[in-house]
């Protein structure tokens, strides 16, 4: 057969046993395409399995064998070929080799005679537990492959185009869970002309690609439904929150029911104002003259009823203010020692604004807890107010 089809390994250091194995198992084999390989040794196993480790799914070693026995054997394959199966076959059951033989993970165990029934019902056990090991790994790197495409089409999707300007510093930063690569934090920058700007920070409730797909909708229908007809004119943050939960409730009403948190807010540099409105996220905050204060207005997450009214205030601001916003991984980290939520002002008000201010609130978040990662999305709007 080709040295490159899939197959199954037989080691005994008794070739009248390997014969009569590679004619029990011919059938079963070839109905399964494999190609059934022999050898007489550990070391030539080994040898072998340097060239053909990636083929081979099945691995049957003998118990007693000169220079390296069964056990020790699979021991070293296991190490360096995690994923082939093994089956340990002996006529002499003896307890401590047969404990090492079980510590290198064999499958299966065939006393010597074997029943050929027994054989094959325990190789075709053995086999069915690969196949669907390796289709697991197989649909695991897919879903994985997916969720790459979907967080970078995310990021791609979601960065803010922002105009430059010298009277305001906007930053974005956003970090994504090890492992899952998409999630539900939303995040935009809009500039309305006259230096005036639309702040926003949100996150879709749960993680993954459904949460991702619901930030693309956002995206896709807030400034080209709404926002590019205000240009010019003033907008409510309050009137827009319900503006787009009537919208998503219209177009998500045959859906399961969802929850979004969401806070827009309108900088008006020339009015020196932030006017802003609150749906279900967290508390923005304030930074002045080193003390920070925390944006208290509070509604209900979009999503959660319908319809909804939102409420909204107006905060003075000044040269030299940072505004934060930011999403709950920032101050929801789990810890040994603290659950409950990090309270975020304290740190702001004790960080100068520089060129690394997001590393540095990030870097001051764990610190506070302990912690050396974050357990959920992050994501951190700043305008620092020249």
């Amino acid at each position: 057969m080709l040295g490159n089809s899939r197959c199954i390994m037989i080691v005994d250091d008794e070739r009248s046993i390997l014969c009569a194995l590679e004619r029990e198992l011919h059938d079963w084999a070839a109905e399964r395409s494999l190609e059934i390989v022999l050898l007489q040794s550990a070391r030539q196993g080994l040898e072998m399995l340097e060239t053909r480790g990636d083929d081979a799914v099945l691995l049957i070693s003998d118990l007693k064998m000169p220079e390296m026995g069964g056990p020790d054997f699979l021991i070293e394959v296991k190490r360096k070929y995690p994923e082939i199966i093994s089956i340990l076959l002996t006529g002499f059951p003896e307890t401590g080799e047969v404990i090492k033989a079980v510590q290198a993970g064999i499958f299966s165990y065939i006393l010597k005679p074997w029943d050929y029934d027994y054989l094959i019902a325990e190789v075709t056990k053995a086999y069915d537990f690969a196949e669907l090991r390796r289709l697991n790994s197989d649909y695991t790197r897919l879903i994985e492959d997916e969720l790459k495409w979907a967080g970078e089409m995310k990021r791609a999707i979601l960065r803010p185009s922002i105009p430059p300007t010298d009277r305001v510093d906007f930053r974005v930063s956003h970090r994504t869970v090890p492992g899952v690569y998409c999630g539900g934090d939303y995040y935009d920058t809009i500039s309305l002309g006259k230096d005036r700007y639309l702040l926003m920070i949100g996150e879709v409730e749960g993680h993954g690609v459904k949460a991702a797909f619901v930030t693309g909708i956002l995206k896709a229908i807030i400034y080209p439904d709404y926002v590019r007809a205000m240009i010019g004119k003033e907008i409510s943050p309050g009137a827009f929150l319900g503006w787009l939960n009537g919208r998503l409730n219209f177009e998500f009403r045959r859906s399961a029911r969802m929850s979004i948190g969401l806070f827009v807010g309108m900088l008006d540099l020339n009015a020196a104002a932030f006017r802003y409105s609150n749906a279900g996220h967290c508390r923005p905050i304030i930074v002045k003259g080193g003390k920070s204060f925390e944006l208290g207005v509070q509604g209900s997450a979009i999503g959660s009823a319908y319809p909804l009214a939102f409420s909204e205030e107006t905060t003075g601001v000044g040269s030299g203010d940072v505004i934060v916003l930011y999403t709950d991984g920032l101050v929801e980290m789990s810890s040994s020692a603290q659950n409950a939520s990090l309270k975020i002002g304290p740190i702001l008000a004790g960080l100068g604004y520089s060129v690394d201010y997001h590393r540095r609130i990030l870097e001051a978040a764990m610190a506070e807890r302990s912690s050396r990662h974050f357990t959920d999305d992050v994501t951190i709007l700043s305008a620092m107010i020249g």
